[in-house]
């Protein structure tokens, strides 16, 4: 999972969103998986830190998946410093223009979709989670610079979305105050990112109500959230507690689908091998030894998902956090579903029973 998809006031809008977990609503979604694929979009996110064995992507092809999803990153000091720095070819594969280039051209001949992802990293490595939501600044100059360098960054991955024929490119990811503070900005941006690409365009809005605020999906393709939501209130639930904690968020979403007349997509979702992954999802690092692991959790909250998006014909789909290279994969209790129960879960909903 990116740091930052929880913010500071996460644990107290789990707590809000309390009414999710105690809804009285009979359960009475189908949790066998259908026929068919569940739906449109069914996404990966590919993070590899070196260039991935041939075999990777069609991997992902016989899993079911229809789009790659690869993360890009410009680097910034700290939440009130309006400076970004953009390092195109760095060190990690997935994230260099040369990587993003090569998996495409695979994708590609498997007839798979792309989808590119600009994100910000803020200061270093840290365990509370990163503060590109309170990205934000004093002075309309201080914003000006830091406007002026995100257009930057984001009209770079623009061009190369469009050379890559994307099938969507993510025009911002968890800038809450940025997003909900200067409308003008991003709907100019939008504009102009449409003159250099044709592909879809959304935006990742973080769960915890920051996507009921964002001014403007009129002008985008998609209603884009990081689904971290919380669906259970202790570990180790049942299946029908994860089912039932869907509800109100499932609602929500349905209604803000209905306001704006746009599909929703997951701009990224998943969950730990662990205990906690339905109370708490957005829960990183991956790192923790002494948690031991549960990947029988992880499978299950995936299957409350499907069951609770599939029928859902305003549900666009969702990519799943995250795949690694074979060599790279071995995480007992991280977020990806390689080699676990989850993985064979995917694979049922991603290509259907028929």
């Amino acid at each position: 999972m990116v740091a930052g998809c929880r913010s500071p006031d996460a644990s107290g809008q789990a707590t809000a969103d309390s009414a999710a977990l105690d809804s009285t609503e009979a359960i009475s979604v189908d949790t066998t998986a259908p026929a068919d694929p569940a739906f449109p979009v069914r996404a990966v996110t590919l993070d590899a830190r070196r260039r991935p064995e041939d075999g990777l992507l069609k991997d992902l092809r016989r899993l079911g998946a229809t789009h790659v999803t690869l993360t890009t990153f410009a680097w910034q000091r700290r939440a009130d410093t309006p400076r970004l720095e953009l390092h195109t070819d760095g060190s990690w594969y997935s994230e260099s223009d040369r990587g993003i280039r090569a998996v495409s051209r695979k994708a590609d001949s498997l007839d798979m979709g792309v989808i590119l992802k600009p994100h910000i990293w803020i200061g270093g490595y840290d365990s509370d989670g990163q503060s590109r939501h309170a990205i934000g600044f004093d002075t309309e100059a201080e914003w000006e610079t830091w406007e002026s360098d995100y257009r930057r960054f984001v009209l770079h991955y623009a061009r190369l979305a469009a050379e890559v024929d994307a099938h969507a490119l993510v025009v911002g990811t968890e800038l809450t105050r940025a997003a909900t503070s200067r409308p003008a900005f991003w709907r100019d941006l939008i504009a102009e990112i449409r003159t250099l690409y044709d592909g879809r365009l959304t935006y990742a809005a973080n769960w915890h109500e920051a996507y009921r605020d964002i001014p403007f999906w009129d002008v985008l393709d998609y209603i884009g959230v990081q689904a971290y939501f919380p669906i259970a209130d202790r570990d180790d639930p049942p299946l029908t507690d994860l089912i039932r904690g869907w509800a109100a968020h499932r609602d929500s979403l349905r209604a803000l689908h209905e306001r704006t007349d746009t599909p929703v997509l997951f701009t990224e979702m998943g969950y730990r091998s662990v205990a906690s992954a339905g109370r708490e999802p957005w829960r990183w690092p991956e790192r923790g030894a002494s948690i031991p692991p549960a990947p029988s959790v992880q499978a299950r909250c995936y299957r409350a998902f499907f069951a609770t998006f599939a029928p859902e014909s305003w549900f666009a789909g969702a990519i799943v956090w995250k795949w690694h290279p074979e060599s790279e994969s071995r995480r007992p209790t991280g977020f990806t579903p390689q080699n676990k129960p989850a993985e064979h879960v995917l694979r049922r909903w991603f290509r259907g029973t028929g």
